[in-house]
């Protein structure tokens, strides 16, 4: 698994480097930290490129390569990697970087990127293949998100790869699956294959119903779930459904699982004209939820019903 964590340097960014270091560990994953200015090379002093600098001398570093030093340090007291020494940086035409050892010798890159931000995050991203971002945006009032801009909107709508959007969930948290036998619910279960062994509490099921929800439609979400929690026996993992009745199910998800949890849900499939303008599920719980939400954007074909033994993936109905 290949795990990308972003970082400004900022209060919230340790949140997110915290999970990326207790993920990286628990999974053997490949780490990658990021983090992005939205000036050009040319509006910073050039650092020295190409020779070894001692963490003496870091902080006369520019201000990007100094939040990757310091997320190098961090990291390091989580033991994720060794104690950093010397590094050396190099140039690309959108960024700077350096490497760190890992514990398994493999290298922790650090990338400081140029650019608009999603479009700085999706070019590491379509370049290395990574399967998840991992952010912590700070949490804005409504004003401020209409001056400033929505960052956590941003990346739901323009990522090209799932993200966890770390609030005050943590990597020990409950976690708790949206499950109800929609589109983009199924959507899950590849990414939560690679993740089942960073888990070790019951997983949860949370299907909240419509109050008018037909016989049909409840029987089929329950042969659904029954599925689900047979395909985790099987993998040694505990779970239990919770069943909720509401109009609103972004505010039910959202006080269900109240701050202490993991939130996983598939992004929805509709247009972005839609998801834009009259919005979806997802966005409308990243708004409101005070867990973390991991928000899984695996490709429209992936089939959960291949390499996670579930099946039943036609489900009739259209993607929330």
């Amino acid at each position: 698994m290949k795990l990308l964590v972003y970082t400004d340097g900022g209060p919230t960014a340790d949140q997110a480097l915290a999970f990326a270091a207790a993920w990286t560990q628990a999974l053997q994953a490949e780490l990658a930290v990021i983090t992005v200015r939205s000036e050009t090379h040319a509006m910073e002093a050039p650092p020295p490129l190409g020779r070894e600098i001692a963490p003496a001398d870091w902080h006369r570093l520019p201000q990007g390569l100094q939040i990757l030093t310091d997320a190098a340090r961090k990291l390091a007291a989580h033991g994720v990697m060794p104690p950093p020494t010397d590094i050396v940086i190099r140039e690309t035409p959108h960024s700077h970087f350096f490497n760190c050892p890992f514990t398994n010798d493999r290298p922790i890159i650090f990338h400081e990127h140029f650019g608009p931000f999603i479009e700085s995050l999706n070019r590491e991203i379509d370049r290395h293949h990574f399967d998840l971002l991992i952010i912590a945006p700070p949490r804005r009032s409504r004003l401020r998100r209409l001056v400033l801009g929505d960052t956590t909107r941003k990346l739901a709508l323009g990522l090209h790869t799932s993200v966890l959007i770390v609030r005050e969930g943590t990597p020990d948290s409950r976690l708790v699956i949206c499950a109800d036998g929609s589109a983009s619910a199924q959507r899950v279960f590849p990414l939560l294959q690679k993740m089942l062994p960073c888990i070790d509490r019951p997983v949860e099921l949370l299907w909240v119903q419509s109050p008018d929800v037909g016989a049909d439609e409840r029987s089929r979400v329950e042969t659904r779930i029954a599925q689900v929690q047979q395909w985790l026996t099987t993998r040694g993992r505990e779970s239990h459904t919770t069943r909720l009745e509401g109009t609103h199910p972004a505010e039910t998800i959202a006080a269900a699982a109240g701050p202490d949890a993991l939130v996983m849900m598939g992004a929805s499939l509709r247009h972005d004209v839609y998801r834009q303008t009259r919005g979806s599920l997802p966005m409308r719980l990243l708004s409101c939820a005070r867990a973390s939400i991991l928000l899984v954007k695996a490709p429209p074909e992936a089939d959960p019903g291949g390499d996670t033994g579930l099946t039943g993936t036609k489900t009739g109905r259209s993607d929330r």
